[in-house]
């Protein structure tokens, strides 16, 4: 059992993950418990959310980062929905017209405004998390984990893992192909093509993939990609 606070992470293993619980891939605003004990933190972190959509993508990688520990109940629960919902804040100190002009054009994974918002992140939860009651090793295992989310080649633990799959299960799902499809400037059908087709690959766990491409078949259907490409 994890001490609440503790920043005790585990090694990840060979990729896809196995799931050691259930997988829950229904659709993910279906039946979701409302958890208020990360409400403090919400409140602390609320203007940095109004950046690039994180009002509606943190909420929603929180609600993934819980339906992927519960498919891995051996994982540092707490760590893993923290860190998803700080993982991204720091895009609030960017420039909005830097984020679309760099941050999704041609090289977007590697563009140094991806950079910047990892570090900004890491800042934010350094400035948060202590004076809410987090512990300095708990911080420092959010902290390790935000930096490099989304420009590290490779997850540094199982806890990195989920968070990365949570971070990109919102684009298999209605609400993100929408906008993200608005993003990169193409249609929902595109969009779909190119998270299944990118996307997909590169997430780490038996859990995610499933609910991937569950989410994934929801929106396809939803969206009509059959005759709306």
């Amino acid at each position: 059992m994890i001490a609440p606070n503790d920043g005790a992470v585990h090694e990840l293993g060979s990729t896809p993950v196995p799931a050691a619980g259930q997988v829950d891939d229904s659709p993910i605003d279906v039946g979701i418990p409302i958890a208020t004990d990360l409400d403090a933190l919400w409140r602390a972190v609320e203007p940095a959310t109004r950046t690039r959509s994180n009002d509606v993508h943190l909420p929603m990688t929180v609600a993934y980062a819980e339906r992927l520990c519960a498919a891995h109940p051996e994982a540092n629960t707490e760590l893993v929905r923290v860190t998803a919902l700080l993982h991204d804040t720091g895009w609030s100190r960017i420039d909005e017209e830097r984020i679309f002009r760099e941050g999704f054009a041609e090289g977007w994974k590697t563009s140094r405004v991806r950079h910047e918002h990892e570090e900004h992140g890491c800042a934010i939860a350094r400035e948060v998390l202590p004076g809410l009651g987090y512990s300095a090793a708990f911080v420092a295992a959010v902290v390790a984990i935000i930096d490099g989310h989304d420009t590290r080649p490779e997850a540094l633990s199982l806890e990195d893992a989920l968070l990365r799959d949570a971070d990109r299960l919102w684009r298999f799902n209605p609400t993100g192909i929408a906008v993200a499809s608005g993003w990169f400037s193409t249609t929902p059908a595109g969009y779909a093509h190119l998270t299944e087709t990118q996307d997909y690959p590169e997430l780490l766990t038996e859990a995610g993939r499933r609910i991937a491409l569950a989410e994934l078949a929801r929106a396809k259907r939803l969206f009509r990609v059959d005759v709306l490409p």
